[in-house]
């Protein structure tokens, strides 16, 4: 089956931004490409760490019904020996009897959200792919209209940009691009680095705690961001001598990319109050259910316990806590930062 080529975990995507503005080579390429199937927030997997991606092959079970009907926007290419192109396919016409066409020439293929099983891929350029094509979905989904003088927008560079023809006709820019809104994630630990600061908020399954995070505002430095996110959130202090990059993770969930930090609290300067179950008082209960200092072991428990599983879905969470009831916490799975973050304080603070 010809949809299964090029699932190499091993490959690397090239952008290949030189190409985006040669619309005749991206039609040429269009014939051996590889797709990546989007439908509303999810993705069409060939596994649950494996994507799907589908030659354009004009029979059963091929993403050729999907084309000229929807958005088709090029990704790049793979760094196999016939550097193969990748688009990505927007399904926002879909076809059910096309689709039931793949199903039935591939029956353990499967549509799943990306938000939560981008994490379970196996490979760092299918997690890269995934993210990538969401991204550039997201944006021409929301973004249909010049915001310099209201009129309809085309997609031009292969997907990857939007012309305004009013605006073009007036001799005014008229191109526009995606953009990014910065986003800091922060791991705080106690001045002693024996504690880890995390956080359940409302969208979390129950003892779903993880790093504390939020939007940087206008005119905000990265470091003051990481300050005032915290203390807004748990009355925390940290010592902004602290703050260190670690990371960072685009999360097109609509459009944000995580710029991630470590920081230690500041003890002089932080005055909260505690109940007696060891939790936060001083809580933006409209963003937080729950916050609380954990211990290393806690944390350690619960990184032994959650590895890959996509344990944001309730029900996963739900089973992990059947068959452990005793955990007293769960974190998020690998390759998300904010579990980078938590490992990066495990492994710190373990030589502490």
């Amino acid at each position: 089956n010809n949809n299964n080529n090029n699932n190499n975990n091993n490959n690397t995507l090239d952008r290949a931004t030189a190409l985006r503005t040669d619309e005749s080579a991206l039609e040429a390429m269009k014939v051996g490409a590889k797709y990546v199937l989007i439908k509303g927030n999810e993705m069409l997997f060939r596994s649950p760490t494996e994507l799907a991606l589908l030659s354009l092959e004009n029979e059963d079970g091929g993403a050729y019904a999907y084309r000229g009907i929807n958005p088709t926007t090029f990704l790049g290419r793979l760094s196999d020996a016939n550097q193969t192109p990748v688009f990505s396919i927007d399904v926002l016409s879909p076809h059910d009897d096309d689709y039931y066409k793949i199903k039935d020439k591939n029956p353990d293929f499967f549509f799943a959200n990306v938000r939560t099983n981008a994490p379970l891929l196996e490979s760092t350029f299918q997690n890269e792919l995934a993210l990538h094509a969401m991204a550039y979905a997201n944006w021409q989904r929301s973004s249909k209209h010049c915001n310099t003088c209201g009129s309809p927008l085309k997609l031009t560079h292969g997907g990857t940009a939007q012309l305004c023809s009013n605006c073009a006709s007036n001799n005014t820019f008229a191109l526009s691009w995606p953009r990014q809104d910065p986003s800091i994630i922060v791991s705080v630990s106690s001045r002693c680095g024996s504690r880890l600061l995390l956080a359940r908020s409302h969208r979390h399954p129950p003892k779903m705690h993880t790093v504390l995070a939020g939007f940087v505002e206008a005119g905000e430095s990265f470091e003051n961001a990481v300050a005032r996110e915290v203390l807004e959130e748990t009355g925390v202090v940290v010592d902004k001598e602290s703050i260190e990059y670690v990371a960072s993770q685009p999360w097109p969930f609509p459009r944000s990319c995580m710029v991630a930090f470590s920081a230690t609290a500041d003890p002089d300067h932080t005055n909260v109050t505690y109940d007696e179950d060891g939790l936060l008082q001083s809580i933006d209960r409209t963003e937080l259910v729950e916050a609380r200092w954990f211990d290393r072991e806690e944390v350690e428990r619960a990184s032994e316990v959650v590895q890959g599983a996509a344990i944001m879905d309730p029900k996963v969470a739900e089973k992990v806590l059947e068959e452990d009831p005793g955990l007293p916490l769960l974190i998020p799975p690998k390759k998300v930062v904010a579990r980078k973050l938590i490992d990066h304080w495990l492994s710190s603070s373990s030589s502490v």
